[in-house]
């Protein structure tokens, strides 16, 4: 989460920028106003789910991926998918096992591992969740026109080509 509240302004970007050798101000400001854009739209995101559906963002996307792999993933897999640790993924399993929302069962080829599937609660979840999140996301991206939103997807899409942000997988 990006912290920083207070923006500096141009003037000071500038003043600073001629103390410690900032070769570009003007790209430290787009920077600035990205990162807090983002972040502030990832918080929104977080509170809209734990308002709305009382899931955490790790849990939703949980949720995703167990509905897209209907013949379970590990632990591990499920981890590396909403890129937390396995302790942490662990963590979040627990809760939703406690919930209804999934099952570890025994994986067939390794008896230290377990699979995890959704169970239909978890598919009524998920059935509540994604209307108010697609609600919610189609309401942010109505302050975009076609041809900002192609901007957008084109601008991202270079960052993650020129090796700025880490690849993504397919969306879920």
């Amino acid at each position: 989460m990006f912290e920083l509240k207070d923006l500096p302004s141009y003037d000071t970007l500038v003043t600073l920028g001629a103390e410690y050798g900032n070769p570009d101000v003007d790209g430290l400001q787009s920077w600035l106003i990205w990162a807090a854009a983002t972040s502030d739209m990832l918080g929104a995101f977080e509170a809209n789910l734990a308002d709305h559906c009382g899931l955490s963002q790790t849990q939703f996307f949980v949720l995703i991926l167990l509905r897209r792999n209907p013949q379970g993933l590990s632990v591990g897999a499920l981890a590396e998918g909403v890129a937390v640790t396995s302790q942490t993924m662990t963590r979040t399993l627990d809760r939703m096992e406690k919930n209804g929302w999934c099952r570890r069962n025994p994986h067939p080829e390794d008896r230290r591992a377990w699979l995890i599937t959704l169970t239909p609660a978890g598919q009524d979840t998920l059935g509540q969740a994604l209307p108010v999140h697609y609600r919610w996301v189609a309401a942010l991206m109505s302050h975009f026109d076609a041809e900002e939103r192609r901007m957008l997807d084109r601008l991202m899409l270079k960052l993650n080509q020129a090796g700025v942000l880490p690849p993504r997988r397919s969306a879920p």
